[in-house]
């Protein structure tokens, strides 16, 4: 009996640790790895790679203000503001998994700053300067887009229009807080290459790093519930923007293998009176505006223009 009992606490303990080593690779964010202005090897094989790394040099070295405020359950929140024309909204950034804001805003942000609008690019939680050490796939960074709200308009005031913007994690981030009861000064959200839901793009990496999700997934969600503290499953971007009362713009490449752009499609049909979709061809993941730069900036500034 002892012998069991020894014996089912190894095999336990081996769970755990396996489990954990699930979590750690998922989830969990060291605050470390490549700087900030550093691209990834992804991006500097793509064909637009010298443009890219020279508007992260030159957002790198735009003067900022660096500003903090606390989320719902006591994190420091980080971000770069940018101070633009006094009359001109407020543009709220967030990027990408395990990304910053200076090489995922390198472009769009750039291009905002340039237009004289007030910009905050955001250090999701677990990244950079903000504060926690567990990416949630948008189920707890949709309540930091409430915390950078009340931040705005305690600092703006709530006359100050605000548009909300997100690429990739911060797509489904910002898709996933369009559900949540809003301010009256949110004008406008837009979402580049949003995942429909969590499960989903997660299984589908794990399709994609030849794993089976089907195996890989409830233990990959058993693991957030245990070290992350979180239930991944809890919401998907495309059941929340079925609430939204919001304008919602959605941006994807054609060609955008990492978050597929069916995910979009599915976003956008669920709540077709609110939610415009426009794809680029041949556009890979979070590089439509590199791919046709004029078309996003005009998409921008139009949808900025018809819900001001």
């Amino acid at each position: 009996m002892l012998i069991a009992i020894i014996i089912l606490a190894i095999l336990l303990i081996g769970f755990l640790i396996g489990l954990f080593a699930v979590y750690h690779k998922t989830f969990y964010s060291p605050h470390k790895g490549v700087s900030e202005t550093e691209s990834p090897d992804m991006l500097t094989r793509h064909p637009y790679r010298d443009t890219s790394l020279r508007q992260v040099d030159r957002l790198s070295k735009t003067p900022c203000e660096f500003v903090a405020t606390k989320s719902f359950d006591g994190l420091k929140l980080s971000a770069r503001y940018y101070a633009g024309q006094p009359d001109k909204p407020l543009c709220i950034c967030f990027h990408g998994y395990r990304g910053s804001a200076i090489r995922d805003f390198s472009g769009c942000g750039l291009f905002l700053i340039d237009e004289g609008y007030n910009v905050l690019l955001v250090d999701e939680r677990a990244h950079w300067r903000s504060g926690g050490h567990t990416i949630t796939f948008g189920i707890r960074e949709r309540y930091d887009v409430l915390s950078w709200l009340s931040y705005a308009n305690g600092r703006f005031g709530k006359e100050t229009p605000i548009y909300v913007f997100g690429v990739s994690l911060g797509g489904g981030t910002v898709t996933m807080a369009s559900g949540l009861d809003l301010p009256d000064n949110v004008k406008g959200i837009v979402a580049d290459c949003p995942f429909n839901s969590p499960k989903a793009i997660i299984k589908h990496v794990c399709g994609k790093i030849n794993l089976n999700p089907d195996l890989c997934w409830p233990l990959i969600w058993l693991s957030a519930l245990i070290f992350g503290h979180f239930n991944i499953s809890k919401t998907t971007a495309a059941d929340e923007v079925k609430k939204t009362s919001k304008p919602l713009m959605v941006i994807h490449g054609e060609a955008d293998d990492f978050v597929p752009t069916y995910m979009s499609r599915e976003i956008q049909s669920a709540n077709p009176a609110m939610i415009e979709l426009h794809t680029f061809p041949d556009a890979d993941h979070g590089l439509s505006y590199l791919y046709d730069t004029e078309r996003y900036q005009t998409l921008v500034k139009d949808f900025i223009r018809r819900t001001l």
